[in-house]
């Protein structure tokens, strides 16, 4: 599938997205280090039944890189700044990773805006824990690593259930825009916003506040996801008021690429249901 890309200015920030299908609006939030052709086994699909919409996040893909403090609340008021440029009143969140809980405090904060919730592999369930590596790099820069190709093979290695999925091209993809002048500074803005020395700041830890979600929410994760491990999400499954469980065997931390298929036919079986 070609993505077809456009380009809006939201807030003074030149935002990279594509829009496909008729129909209720569907918009899909990458996670951390990512772009939006992560989402390429599903917008066609999904474009058959709403208008799906997904983007480079500010500082990531082809979107600008601006200097900001990456916080949550920055990236929930961008998403409902961006719906705004775009005349969305109202829409279904499907987020991936960290955006699975950018997605999470948007619907509790702005429940007027949301319809559905789909949480792919999402963080902040219910863990403060956060890699080594992102904890370092609160402290020193030269733990923000200049990217390579063997590096991202080697990342898959850790995420992927079966990193064969991985293509050479998605790997030259991730290389180019990880190596994107402004990218590596923005990174390292993200996890300092969000992370501390001791782990994931207590303030994006969210299962308190589960009871306040007001949207149908289907949470969907691998069951060998050695990222956000499946016991939270069990967990976040028993808290959040009637949210669904999907979970996908030998898949990891990215179901909707894994098991593109049938996380295509769930995700539209709950919609639509």
């Amino acid at each position: 599938m070609k993505m077809n890309d456009r380009y809006i200015d939201v807030d003074g920030i030149s935002i990279r997205y594509v829009c496909k299908g008729e129909g209720h609006e569907l918009l899909l939030l990458h996670g951390f280090g990512e772009f939006l052709e992560t989402w390429f086994f599903n917008v066609d699909f999904l474009s058959h039944y709403y208008k799906v919409y997904a983007m480079d996040l500010p500082g990531h893909g082809l979107s600008q890189k601006p200097k900001a403090g990456y916080t949550m609340d920055f990236a929930v008021n961008f998403v409902v700044r961006f719906m705004e440029a775009l005349g969305i009143e109202r829409t279904s969140l499907m987020g991936h990773s960290v955006c699975g809980s950018l997605c999470l405090d948007l619907a509790i904060r702005f429940s007027e805006k949301v319809d559905s919730l789909v949480l792919v592999g999402s963080t902040c369930l219910g863990r403060r824990e956060a890699a080594l590596v992102y904890r370092l790099m609160t402290l020193m820069r030269r733990f923000v690593t200049q990217p390579t190709r063997a590096g991202i093979l080697a990342g898959a290695a850790k995420t992927f259930y079966d990193p064969g999925i991985v293509s050479e091209g998605l790997v030259n993809q991730a290389y180019h825009y990880l190596t994107i002048p402004k990218t590596r500074d923005a990174m390292l803005n993200v996890v300092r916003s969000n992370v501390s020395l001791n782990g994931i700041k207590p303030e994006l830890i969210l299962a308190d506040r589960f009871h306040l979600l007001r949207s149908p929410t289907l949470i969907v994760h691998g069951a060998e996801d050695r990222v956000i491990p499946v016991a939270y999400a069990r967990s976040a499954w028993s808290l959040i008021p009637g949210a669904k469980l999907e979970v996908f065997g030998e898949c990891g931390h990215f179901p909707h690429m894994e098991r593109a298929e049938a996380f295509n036919q769930a995700v539209i079986a709950f919609l639509e249901g």
